[in-house]
């Protein structure tokens, strides 16, 4: 691995502090980087990831001080996102004039948990803010499981893989296009190194 995550963002800031800098202190002894997490994810349903059940918004402050004791590579901020998908009626916000506070203070790459289901032009906005990775599982499995509904649905009998799964990748693929091109990451994999 060329980079791992830590996640002790439900800790006491001082524990998560230290519970951090042990792994930096680890990883970088190996040439790996590090991606923290300050503040809290919610969690939407009980299908993804588990999330915190009082959202704790990263406050700018301590994201410097955090980074400061740490020594993390990229910083996983909270801004208002859950994990999972957002239930009928429930419309996310993300605090896009926090996310400008903290990447003025912060020069470093932020990273957007819980980045599904959100409304394209928040998202859009967030990447072209300072937010550097954005994190879709939710978007992708949806994507993928849905056309395998309607693939199964249209014939009960169908077993075959090969038949099955082609049209899913591709639903996937189409998905996974449209929030690279959303994220203004198009057409830069020759940067990936």
């Amino acid at each position: 691995f060329t980079s791992v995550m830590i996640d002790a963002s439900v800790k006491p800031f001082a524990e998560n502090v230290a519970i951090t800098k042990k792994v930096v202190e680890a990883a970088h002894a190996v040439g790996v980087s590090v991606e923290a997490e300050l503040g809290t994810i919610g969690a939407n349903d009980s299908y993804g990831e588990s999330g915190a059940s009082v959202i704790i918004h990263t406050k700018p402050e301590d994201a410097v001080e955090f980074v400061k004791q740490t020594g993390v590579d990229s910083l996983a901020i909270a801004i208002g996102t859950f994990h999972g998908l957002y239930p009928a009626g429930m419309k996310p916000e993300l605090k896009l004039e926090l996310l400008k506070e903290i990447k003025a203070l912060l020069p470093m790459p932020l990273v957007l948990h819980g980045g599904s289901n959100n409304p394209d032009t928040e998202i859009g906005i967030a990447a072209r803010t300072g937010i550097n990775k954005i994190n879709i599982s939710s978007d992708i499995k949806v994507a993928y499981h849905s056309k395998m509904r309607e693939v199964l649905g249209d014939d009960p009998k169908l077993r075959e893989p090969l038949m099955i799964q082609p049209p899913c990748v591709a639903a996937m693929n189409e998905v996974a296009a449209h929030k690279i091109t959303l994220f203004g990451a198009d057409g830069k994999a020759g940067l990936y190194r």
